[in-house]
């Protein structure tokens, strides 16, 4: 509660008077209503869009047709020539062909806000390696009699103990396997992609879920897709586009570890190299972007003469080039790099390697950077002309400032400057040409000078004389 006066004040102080003293109640903060002023400037355009509207003014005048919208994209498969040898030969112990799934979605994927949906959904998982920077939830079984599917879907949550050797050993191939990674990728084994998606739809961007940080549009998320056979009497290798998985490997870091713990890091291995290989082919969708949107400088160059993009454009376009390059170069100690757990680990590193081999991406990095290099030296030829732009003005705004400084030095100081200099040299001319130039107050008369004319002598007379004396 507080008091409001109310002061009316007429002439001196002595006369001041109070009208009324109002004591106003408080008001209750229920009563209280936020408002909100519309604003009145015009909305701006998100700093991600303006490039990509002056790229299609340029595309406009230029006539060029818009570039189509992209697809569902299918996944992407090696060819399976290579792999004929291995596909053709058969086994006892050797089960059937399956399906090996990477999925890339995001930038990254947050691991503990996951770990709450799926201990919402009465899902386990476990998590290998544990403490790594490239650690991974691994979801499984995911199909059949008590599987992660039909927990997620809401039949059948009764999940049935099942042997801890069997389930981690991958004896059920068929009935599949999750992992999840950090880095924005999951790995499906023995699921089709529709089954993947459906655990991308599901799990991962199901209702207020924040797993997915950087979240791709569903035109941009990559797929790339292998093959893989189990038999426990082979010794697992890769050929081709088929992922024998054999015996497990010889683990040196992990020497009382069990058969089904080295089978768990083989497959963590092959789907940690096959998720490099998805994140690469998104950021080779993103530079062919951006090289496809950037040639039309060239052109624009050639028929207008002129630069068709403004600073802040230019400097976008810089910024998603280096963006583009740290995420291949630094991304994990770099996209082909082999990750230091496999330092002290040979024979998971020997797997790791043959599929980076298999899908070439040491050449793929290198493909990339030299793109980098051709669309930097682009955007670094605009910079300068830019530049070049802005000194140009630069100059005629310096020559300007020095103009109208001059006009406000001639008019503060012009009649100073007139008694100084122009006024003395101007007196001394007057007094050097004074002479030349005043008339004569007495008019001239030109002078004609008359030839005398000669005297007739008149004969004296005699009777004249005594005068003339």
């Amino acid at each position: 509660m507080f008091t409001a006066r109310l002061w009316r004040v007429t002439g001196t102080p002595s006369t001041r008077c109070t009208l009324s003293a109002l004591r106003v109640p408080p008001i209750p903060r229920r009563h209280f209503h936020p408002v909100r002023l519309a604003s009145t400037q015009p909305k701006q355009a998100p700093a991600a869009t303006q490039p990509k509207q002056a790229l299609e003014r340029v595309r406009a005048r230029l006539g060029a047709s818009p570039p189509k919208p992209a697809a569902h994209k299918p996944p992407r498969r090696r060819m399976e020539a290579a792999s004929l040898p291995l596909r053709n030969e058969t086994a006892p112990t050797r089960g059937p062909i399956l399906q090996c799934i990477a999925h890339t979605t995001a930038e990254k994927y947050d691991l503990s806000a996951l770990a709450v949906i799926l201990r919402r959904l009465g899902v386990r998982w476990d998590e290998v390696p544990e403490g790594d920077p490239d650690r991974a939830f691994v979801i499984g079984p995911w199909k059949g009699r008590g599987g992660a599917e039909r927990l997620i879907r809401g039949k059948d949550v009764r999940a049935e103990a099942e042997d801890e050797g069997d389930e981690m050993g991958f004896e059920y191939g068929d009935r599949g396997e999750i992992l999840v990674f950090h880095s924005g990728s999951f790995v499906t084994w023995g699921l089709t992609e529709e089954e993947g998606r459906a655990f991308l739809r599901d799990v991962i961007r199901c209702k207020g879920s924040r797993v997915e940080h950087g979240r791709l549009a569903d035109a941009d998320c990559e797929v790339e897709e292998v093959d893989f056979v189990v038999d426990p009497e082979a010794q697992t290798h890769i050929m081709g586009n088929l992922i024998l998985l054999g015996r497990p490997p010889e683990l040196s870091t992990f020497p009382s570890s069990s058969p089904a713990l080295a089978s768990l890091l083989a497959r963590y291995t092959l789907s940690l190299s096959l998720t490099r290989s998805s994140s690469l082919s998104v950021l080779e969708n993103r530079l062919d972007k951006h090289i496809a949107a950037v040639s039309l400088l060239p052109r624009a160059l050639e028929r207008f003469g002129e630069q068709p993009l403004g600073r802040r454009d230019v400097i976008r376009k810089i910024g998603e080039l280096m963006t583009l390059r740290m995420a291949v170069n630094t991304r994990g100690g770099g996209l082909e790099d082999t990750p230091e757990f496999y330092w002290s680990e040979p024979e998971l590193e020997k797997y790791f390697d043959a599929i980076a081999n298999e899908f070439e991406m040491k050449e793929r990095v290198e493909t990339i950077n030299k793109k980098i290099d051709y669309a930097q030296e682009v955007q670094n030829t605009l910079r300068a002309l830019l530049t070049e732009a802005s000194g140009h003005r630069m100059e005629i705004i310096i020559i300007l400032l020095i103009a109208v400084e001059v006009v406000f030095l001639l008019i503060r100081e012009g009649p100073e400057l007139y008694e100084e200099l122009v006024h003395p040299v101007m007196r001394q001319v007057k007094e050097v040409l004074g002479p030349l130039t005043q008339p004569s107050s007495a008019p001239r008369v030109r002078r004609v000078e008359q030839t005398p004319a000669p005297v007739m002598s008149a004969p004296v007379l005699e009777e004249d004389a005594p005068r003339l004396v």
